[in-house]
C-alpha cells in the first residue's frame, strides 16, 4: 500500500485530540480551518485520507489482539521477565473481576472511532471532489464509496463485538461546536445499520488492485462478502439467543436500497426489511460462497498465465476452496516437511488464501509490535497457548503431534534449545522453518524461529470462511455440509507420520474413542480428527465440532474470545430467565443470557480456569459480562449519555 504526502494533510486535518486530553469521544480537529476548507479539491485529497484510514487501523491492532484473545481459554499468562503489576492487570482481565478500574486503557477505542472519522471524511466530501475534479469519474467514486463503508462497518464491527452498545455515528465531527452527547446505541441496532450500508454498496468496490499489496490490504468486493457473512452469522446468533425468530428493520438514510434483497413497503411509505434467524444463517453462507468465488477470480487474474495458483492446492471436493498443499509424504523417508501453506499464509503474507490483511513493512518503519509482545517465546511475551484448553480438544497426544497447525501456534521444541520450553507458545506470526527430527517423528519436530517483526496481520482468510460456513451449516442441521468444511480445513494439515496407521486423509475411518464421528458421505472426510469431549449431542456435538476447529485454525488471531462470545449469545435463553438489564421490555421480555455464559464456561472456558469457573460464572452476571466495560473519559465526556456496563460498574475515578 503506498502512503502519499497526502497522508501528512489528512493527518493534520483529522488529528485527534482524544487521547491528550479532551472532553469529546468522537473529535476530529483540523489544524487549520483554511486548510480544511480548500482540503478537498481533487481525487489525490480523497485518497491521501483514504490511505491514512487503513494506517490509522494498523495502530489500533493491539485492541484487536486484546479484546479477541486474552480472555478466552486458548491462553494462559506467561510470568516470564513480565512485571507483577502487569500480571495481575491481564489476571484480573480474564478473570472478570468486577473491581477493574475503567481508568484501565485496556478499555480504551478512540482509535477506532480515529478510523470510522477518516472514513466518513471521505464519504462525506466525495460527492464534491467528484463535481469539482473532472479526471475522477463516477464509477472510480463509487468503488471508494463502497470501500469506505465497509471499512467503516468493520471498525464498528469490532467495537460492538467487544463492548456490545457503543456510540454510534456515520457523520463527520470537526470541531467542539459540532460535538454532541452521544449515548450507547443498542448493538443490535448497530448490526442492522452495519449490514443495510453494506448491503447498499456490495458489488460496488474494485475486484482486485494493480498491486498485490493493495489487492489484500484494502477493502475489495471479496472482503465486502466476508465481512457480509460474518455479520450474518453474528446477528443470527444474537437473534437466536433472544429468542426473536423474526425481526424487521427499517430502512433511513440510504440513497440505494436497489442492492439491499427483500426491500418491502409499509403503510407509511417506510422502506423496510424483514429477517429471521434461518434466514440469516443462510446469508451467512450464500455470502461465504460469494467471497470465495471472489476471491478464486482474483486469485486467477492475479496469478494469470499461471494458472488458478504457483503451488500446488487441494479443496477436497469443495468448490472455490484451493487450499495450499502440505507436503508430507516423504516425512517419514527422512525429509523435513514443507509446510507450504504456512510460508504462503504467514511468513510471506499477502497469500492465494488471503482476503484482507493490515499491511506492516520496512519501506516506511511500520513495525508489527503486537507479535513481538503478545506472541513467541521471548522477553516480555504476555501469552502462552494453554496446554489444558488444546488437552481438552485432543485427548491423545500421538493425534495431536500430527496437526502440523499447532508446530507454530502450540510448540514448545526450538532448534536452539537443549530442553523442551517451559510453556507452549504461538509462533506463527514470527516465521518459522522446521527441522528434520533423526526419528522421523512429528513429536520430534523442531522450528527455528525467525522473530519477523514485520508481519502483517490477517483479518479475513479462506478457512475463516469455511468454517462461518461450517457453523451456519451446523445451526441449519445440514450436518454433512458442515462436516465437508470442518474435514477440509482439517485435513490439509494432518500429518500420518505413522507406519502403522493405515488410514489414509479421505477415508471414513473411526476416531480415537472408536467410535464414527465424520459422516461417510461427506466429500472431504478425514479420520482422526478429535471428536467434542463434552457432553453434548446431535446438532450442538458439530457446533462445538466446528468451535474445536476454529480455536486450532486461529489461534493466535485474535478470534477465539469473540467465538466464544457469539457462542454464549446464541445460547442465551431467549426469554427464560431474569430479565435482561437493559433490553427487556413487556412487549419483548429478553432474559439476561445467564444460560449461555454457563454453557460456555462448562464447555471451554473451565478447561484453562480449571479451579473457579463457578466464580467466572457469578462474576459474568448476564450478557454483560461477556463485553468490555467503558473507559472512564468516554462516561465523562458524555455528560451523562453514556452509561458503564451494568456489569462492570465500579471504578476509582468519579464519573
Amino acid at each position: 500500500m503506498k502512503f502519499n504526502k497526502y497522508i501528512k494533510v489528512a493527518v493534520a486535518l483529522a488529528g485527534v485530540a482524544l487521547a491528550s486530553s479532551c472532553q469529546d469521544w468522537l473529535t476530529v480537529y483540523p489544524q487549520n480551518k483554511v486548510v480544511e476548507e480548500n482540503f478537498w479539491e481533487d481525487r489525490n485529497d480523497l485518497e491521501g485520507v483514504r490511505y491514512a484510514a487503513y494506517k490509522q487501523m494498523c495502530s489500533t491492532l493491539e485492541k484487536m489482539v486484546l479484546w479477541g484473545d486474552l480472555r478466552s481459554d486458548s491462553y494462559t499468562l506467561s510470568n516470564a521477565d513480565i512485571s507483577g503489576d502487569v500480571v495481575n492487570h491481564y489476571r484480573n482481565i480474564r478473570e472478570g473481576r468486577i473491581e477493574l478500574d475503567s481508568a484501565n486503557t485496556y478499555f480504551e477505542y478512540t482509535g477506532f472511532y480515529t478510523t470510522i472519522n477518516y472514513c466518513n471524511k471521505v464519504l462525506q466530501h466525495g460527492q464534491e471532489v467528484l463535481d469539482r475534479d473532472k479526471q475522477f469519474t463516477s464509477a472510480e467514486w463509487d468503488q471508494m464509496k463502497a470501500e469506505m463503508t465497509a471499512l467503516r462497518a468493520l471498525n464498528y464491527f469490532y467495537l460492538i463485538r467487544a463492548f456490545k452498545d457503543v456510540p454510534y455515528s456515520t457523520k463527520v465531527v470537526n470541531n467542539d461546536s459540532e460535538v454532541q452527547a452521544f449515548g450507547a446505541t443498542n448493538q443490535l441496532v448497530v448490526l442492522d445499520s452495519l449490514i443495510l450500508d453494506v448491503e447498499s454498496v456490495r458489488g460496488h468496490a474494485r475486484n482486485r488492485f494493480t498491486s498485490l499489496k493493495d489487492s489484500k490490504g484494502m477493502i475489495t468486493n471479496c472482503a465486502i462478502y466476508a465481512l457480509l457473512s460474518d455479520m450474518y452469522l453474528w446477528r443470527a446468533s444474537l437473534h437466536q439467543g433472544r429468542g426473536l425468530d423474526q425481526d424487521s428493520v427499517v430502512i433511513r438514510n440510504l440513497a440505494n436500497t436497489s442492492y439491499i434483497p427483500g426491500v418491502l413497503q409499509n403503510a407509511e411509505g417506510q422502506s423496510y426489511v424483514n429477517h429471521t434467524v434461518t434466514g440469516d444463517y443462510q446469508l451467512a453462507i450464500d455470502y461465504a460462497d460469494k467471497a470465495l468465488a471472489a476471491l478464486a477470480k482474483q486469485t486467477l487474474e492475479n496469478n494469470k498465465g499461471f494458472g488458478t495458483s504457483l503451488y500446488e492446492t487441494c479443496n477436497y471436493g469443495l468448490g472455490n476452496c484451493d487450499m495450499y498443499e502440505n507436503k508430507f509424504e516423504n516425512f517419514v523417508g527422512g525429509n523435513s516437511p514443507q509446510l507450504i501453506a504456512y510460508q504462503r499464509i504467514f511468513k510471506q503474507g499477502n497469500s492465494d488464501e488471503s482476503i484482507l490483511e493490515l499491511q506492516f513493512n520496512t519501506s516506511d518503519n511500520r513495525a508489527n509490535e503486537v507479535v513481538t509482545s503478545w506472541w513467541g517465546y521471548g522477553n516480555r511475551v504476555h501469552l502462552a497457548v494453554s496446554n489444558s484448553a488444546l488437552a481438552t480438544i485432543y485427548s491423545d497426544d500421538n493425534l495431536r503431534n500430527r496437526d502440523a497447525r499447532l508446530w507454530y501456534s502450540a510448540w514448545r521444541k526450538l532448534s536452539s534449545e537443549s530442553t523442551d520450553l517451559p510453556a507452549y507458545y504461538c509462533f506463527k506470526w514470527s516465521g518459522c522453518s522446521f527441522s528434520t527430527p533423526s526419528s522421523n517423528k512429528c513429536e520430534d519436530i523442531k522450528i527455528i524461529t525467525d522473530q519477523d517483526k514485520y508481519s502483517n496481520w490477517i483479518i479475513y482468510r479462506m478457512t475463516d470462511l469455511m468454517l462461518q460456513k461450517a457453523e451456519a451449516f451446523a445451526q441449519l442441521k445440514q450436518q454433512d455440509s458442515c462436516l465437508c468444511y470442518i474435514n477440509a480445513v482439517h485435513r490439509r494439515w494432518y500429518c500420518n507420520d505413522d507406519k502403522n496407521v493405515t488410514s489414509q486423509p479421505g477415508d471414513n475411518v473411526l476416531n480415537n474413542n472408536g467410535k464414527t464421528f465424520y459422516s461417510s458421505s461427506a466429500k472431504a472426510t478425514i479420520g482422526n480428527i478429535p471428536t467434542p469431549t463434552q457432553s453434548v449431542k446431535g446438532a450442538e456435538q458439530w457446533e462445538i465440532a466446528v468451535m474445536n476447529e476454529r480455536q486450532l485454525e486461529f489461534l493466535g488471531e485474535g478470534k477465539r474470545w469473540f467465538d466464544l462470545v457469539r457462542y454464549a449469545e446464541r445460547h442465551a435463553g431467549g426469554q427464560n430467565g431474569t430479565q435482561d438489564p437493559r433490553e427487556w421490555t413487556e412487549a419483548t421480555p429478553i432474559g439476561n443470557g445467564k444460560a449461555g455464559i454457563d454453557k460456555m464456561v462448562d464447555n471451554f472456558l473451565k478447561s484453562e480456569f480449571q479451579t473457579m469457573s463457578q466464580t467466572l460464572k457469578n462474576r459474568f452476571k448476564n450478557r454483560y459480562g461477556l463485553y468490555n466495560l467503558i473507559y472512564y473519559m468516554e462516561i465523562k465526556a458524555s455528560n451523562g449519555a453514556l452509561e458503564q456496563n451494568p456489569v462492570w460498574n465500579k471504578s476509582t475515578y468519579d464519573q
